[in-house]
């Protein structure tokens, strides 16, 4: 277990008089400028139904498995925060993803992974997937909502999807009156700015999404042969943020020739990892052997053999 670890918080952006930080955590044998580090981003930045908003803060459930499993390969390890729907667009959260990954290449290292629970994963799909991002050696997605111009996004229901571990306060009440009203705000609307664009894309197909916000829909048009390799993990059992989202873009790219690891966990659902002891180092033998402990020792042994191949010195 590594005891000596450094932890230091930045700002790495200020918009509109808001700051914005990234937190990272550096063990005693990591290397300044070409040592690994990951960038994590929280889930919980989606979405608003009538009176009820669900919304995501860095420090919120962090994934202490991974954190440790990084330090204890002498990785650092970053989350960062960033804008939330509805004040703030797609565009305007993918642009803070985009400044947060560049601020660790500047100021930290140029050998990053870009990862992600659930609505993060979306961010790290997105931020990999774009030109103007620092080039990442892996992406890795946990149980993420990667594509959000798919049939369960662009149609009318009654979902609470993009949150790692669900705080739903608002009343039965309120959520019947969602229902009645129909006063629902659909994802590429909402992170468009369009309105009416879910339904187009429904009766229409995604060719009607404009060129100037392809970029946050990067299970779309931002998957090619050059995508970095890709670990994804997500559970069978999730109802919040379907398996599927996972299984069709681990297809997609390996079509594209990429390379991936995707584990499906059988019979967890969304958060699952959350549930690993706060005491407990997943990389020790003597942890025990939970059903999903494989699955994540597996992703984790996918992106050390990655950064071995890729990693610049």
């Amino acid at each position: 277990m590594v005891t000596n670890v450094r932890t230091s918080t930045s700002v790495f952006k200020t918009v509109n008089g808001l700051s914005l930080t990234i937190d990272v955590s550096i063990p005693e044998d990591f290397q300044q400028g070409t040592g690994i580090v990951l960038v994590h981003f929280h889930g919980g930045f989606l979405q608003l139904i009538y009176r009820l908003q669900v919304l995501g803060e860095k420090t919120t459930f962090p994934p202490l498995w991974l954190i440790r499993a990084c330090h204890r390969r002498g990785w650092a390890y970053a989350t960062a925060s960033y804008r939330l729907l509805p004040e703030a667009s797609g565009l305007d959260i993918l642009s803070d993803a985009l400044d947060a990954v560049r601020w660790i290449h500047d100021h930290i290292s140029k050998n990053i992974i870009i990862a992600g629970s659930s609505a993060g994963g979306y961010l790290a799909l997105a931020t990999a997937a774009n030109p103007h991002a620092p080039r990442p050696l892996a992406v890795l997605s946990i149980y993420g909502m990667l594509d959000l111009a798919s049939q369960r996004y662009v149609q009318p229901a009654l979902e609470f999807s993009g949150f790692t571990v669900s705080d739903i306060t608002a009343s039965a009440e309120e959520i019947t009156k969602a229902k009645t009203a129909g006063q629902l705000v659909l994802f590429p609307d909402l992170l468009t700015r369009i309105p009416g664009l879910a339904g187009r894309i429904l009766q229409e197909g995604v060719e009607v999404i404009p060129e100037d916000v392809r970029a946050i829909f990067p299970a779309t048009f931002g998957l090619d042969a050059n995508f970095p390799p890709t670990a994804l993990v997500h559970g069978d059992a999730d109802v919040l943020v379907c398996f599927d989202q996972s299984a069709a873009v681990s297809q997609k790219l390996r079509s594209k020739g990429v390379s991936v690891l995707f584990e499906q966990v059988v019979g967890q659902g969304h958060g699952f990892d959350v549930r690993v002891p706060d005491d407990i180092d997943i990389d020790d033998p003597k942890a025990g052997d939970p059903p999903f402990y494989d699955n994540l020792r597996r992703i984790l042994a996918y992106l050390e053999s990655v950064c071995k191949e890729r990693a610049c010195a």
